[in-house]
């Protein structure tokens, strides 16, 4: 991926990718709005309609796996 994911980021892909289908809301979670932003713009996540809940798409799966299989995970 071109864009490294932040720790954050990171994090918040496992959380989303933990909590399958049904997702979960995002504002429990230390990340930034423009992170938040970005991740949705990358198509790795998105929210469910009408509701709160974000889940986490088969683009971010991927790039979770990319992102803790590459050796310059930040720290």
């Amino acid at each position: 991926m071109a864009n490294r994911l932040t720790k954050t980021e990171i994090q918040l892909l496992k959380e989303l990718a933990a909590a399958g289908v049904h997702g979960r809301i995002i504002g429990l979670t230390p990340i930034s709005s423009a992170e938040v932003a970005r991740l949705v713009d990358l198509q790795c996540i998105k929210r469910l309609r009408g509701t709160k809940l974000y889940v986490i798409t088969d683009r971010g799966r991927q790039v979770l796996v990319e992102a803790t299989m590459s050796k310059d995970v930040p720290d």
